[in-house]
């Protein structure tokens, strides 16, 4: 969660179909979040050793790093402090205890917009699974 409340949240996606992250860098950007992309896990990592985010959203299936591996870095580097949603066309065959929330594929920009909220906004941290 933002420390500054007028400051707006943070995140990055993940994700190596450049139309769905300029989809969802559209999206949120019109929610009023600050959003980065990278449309790679290694990019992805990259940016989170020089940035700082108060979300990340990550793909499962890409090149050479998969969302796990995404996943494995996010929580080396910065613990359990920054909420992870992972997309994936497959949910039912993640280890659904490591990421906050799993959204499957194809999925409405409603339901994005309400566990993004909910993993930013809400008082309890409660695991989000569709």
């Amino acid at each position: 969660m933002p420390e500054n409340p007028s400051a707006p949240a943070s995140i990055l996606v993940i994700d190596d179909e450049t139309a769905i992250l300029k989809m969802l860098a559209m999206a949120l950007s019109r929610k009023g979040y600050q959003v980065d992309t990278a449309d790679s896990g290694e990019k992805g990592v990259k940016k989170l050793h020089s940035n700082e985010y108060h979300l990340v959203i990550t793909d499962m299936v890409m090149g050479k790093m998969s969302g796990d591996d995404v996943l494995e870095n996010v929580r080396n580097l910065k613990g359990d402090s920054i909420p992870i949603i992972a997309m994936s066309g497959t949910p039912w065959l993640m280890d659904k205890q490591s990421f906050d929330a799993v959204i499957p594929k194809p999925y409405s920009l409603k339901l994005l917009f309400e566990m993004v909220q909910n993993l930013l906004f809400s008082d309890t941290k409660e695991d989000v699974f569709m």
